[in-house]
């Protein structure tokens, strides 16, 4: 597959991605957090400003993948993205800010779509920002600690895994499923050296991060 029908077939995947639609499992033993009643819980999410830098790898549900390079920088309140291929080439470039829309400065096509755009910075956030919303912690179904972020009718379940890396199941909107693995701790954050974003559905997608470089600045 060429770079130029690989990344065509990729946006036209982001935009019409439809999972199927699951409620949130019950928990028990269900209690207010008060931010969380587990210290390694804001671990999980990098806090202050960051670089991270990843390759990156796109598969399809329906056929089709790729590679690309993913410079991310996070503020408290601010998210910058730039996506190049591997020889350096700028894809994509956009920053969000809280409470306003994602602002794109350099984006070709195919990816010079405000829906793209939403797309992946809600990808990022859901991978690198504490979620929102009323925190609950308590167990799933078999015993699996849980803390439960709910927002306005989406639901965000960040799991602690033995290994001392985090899953996070989101329910509502595009329903994601992400899942950390080879954790390390960088200034006193959980940072994972390969990521897996699923979303599902019959044209869903995956992303699988691996971590080049992650400096707090």
């Amino acid at each position: 597959m060429n770079g130029r029908v690989f990344l065509s077939l990729m946006l036209f995947v982001l935009l019409t991605s439809c999972s199927v639609r699951q409620g949130p499992p019950e928990i028990s033993g269900r209690r207010d957090s008060g931010g969380c009643a587990s210290p390694q819980c804001p671990a999980f999410f990098p806090d202050g400003k960051w670089q991270f830098v990843h390759s990156i790898g796109f598969h399809m549900a329906g056929g089709g993948d790729g590679t690309a390079v993913g410079v991310l920088a996070l503020d408290k309140d601010a998210i910058r993205c730039v996506l190049t291929t591997v020889e350096g080439l700028v894809l994509f470039q956009a920053q969000w800010t809280e409470g306003e829309p994602v602002m794109v400065s350099r984006a070709i096509p195919p990816f010079d779509n405000q829906e793209f755009a939403a797309g992946l910075m809600a990808d990022v956030r859901t991978i690198f920002r504490r979620p929102e919303g009323k925190e609950e912690w308590g167990q799933l179904p078999g015993g699996a600690p849980v803390f439960r972020f709910s927002d306005a009718g989406l639901v965000t379940d960040v799991m602690p895994q033995d290994d001392g890396c985090w899953s996070i199941r989101t329910y509502g909107g595009r329903d994601r499923t992400v899942h950390a693995r080879l954790c390390k701790t960088v200034d006193a954050a959980i940072i994972p050296e390969d990521i897996d974003l699923v979303s599902g559905g019959p044209s869903g997608y995956s992303l699988t991060l691996h971590l080049i470089s992650a400096e707090k600045l």
